[in-house]
């Protein structure tokens, strides 16, 4: 029998990112975006994982932004976990200390990026699905937990919101393209939507309240 995942929320660093542990009790684990910035922040998530008794596996990334891999250095030299990240992405996280700089954030040496394979993965007794979602960023994406219904959507899709898409590589008609056909029209109302900043949500609450969907 599936083990059901539990989810740990930590807000880091001073953009207050979403850094999720997606877990089994007592069992494998995945970090989505590591933001943690500070040595008290990677202390708090460390320490979590020790009281927990995980095994860190996978370090997955929805996009490359500073926001949200400001912490991969830290797993890298903890866990020996290279970051998991969609190809379209690669040239943004190769900037990440230009990004710092931008914002006078420290941020230490970045190792280099795997491949994010299509499709899905399983960890432990846990499948996620990837889906690839555009518009943030060119190589942003969600992880999607189809039995439990769960999707960690990055930069994507908020709470009453969604990404922002001035920023290099946003596309505003792509960006709402993706939430329309992959998120709004594949997944159910009932699925739990964990954003990159800010609260949960469902996808049926924003499908009939968001104000940036007009096209629902």
């Amino acid at each position: 029998m599936n083990k059901r995942p539990e989810i740990k929320t930590f807000v880091f660093n001073p953009f207050q990112e979403n850094t999720y542990l997606l877990y089994e009790p007592e069992g494998a684990c995945v970090i989505i975006d590591p933001g943690c910035s500070t040595r008290e922040e990677e202390e708090e998530i460390h320490a979590f994982i020790l009281k927990q008794h995980l095994q860190p596996v996978h370090v997955l990334l929805t996009h490359g932004h500073l926001d949200h891999v400001c912490g991969v250095p830290f797993f890298y030299n903890e866990f020996k976990l290279s970051p998991e990240l969609h190809p379209d992405d690669f040239p943004l996280y190769q900037t990440v200390k230009e990004q710092a700089e931008m914002f006078s954030f420290p941020v230490g040496e970045m190792p280099p990026a795997k491949k994010l394979e299509p499709g899905s993965f399983t960890f432990g007794e846990t499948k996620l699905e990837i889906i690839h979602l555009p518009g943030h960023t060119p190589g942003g994406v969600g992880y999607y937990n189809r039995q439990y219904g769960l999707l960690f959507s990055g930069d994507i899709l908020f709470r009453g919101s969604i990404g922002r898409t001035d920023l290099p590589g946003g596309d505003y008609a792509l960006l709402k393209n993706s939430i329309k056909k992959r998120i709004l029209e594949n997944l159910g109302e009932e699925v739990r939507v964990f954003p990159g900043h800010g609260p949960d949500t469902t996808v049926g609450y924003e499908a009939l309240s968001n104000p940036f969907l007009d096209f629902v």
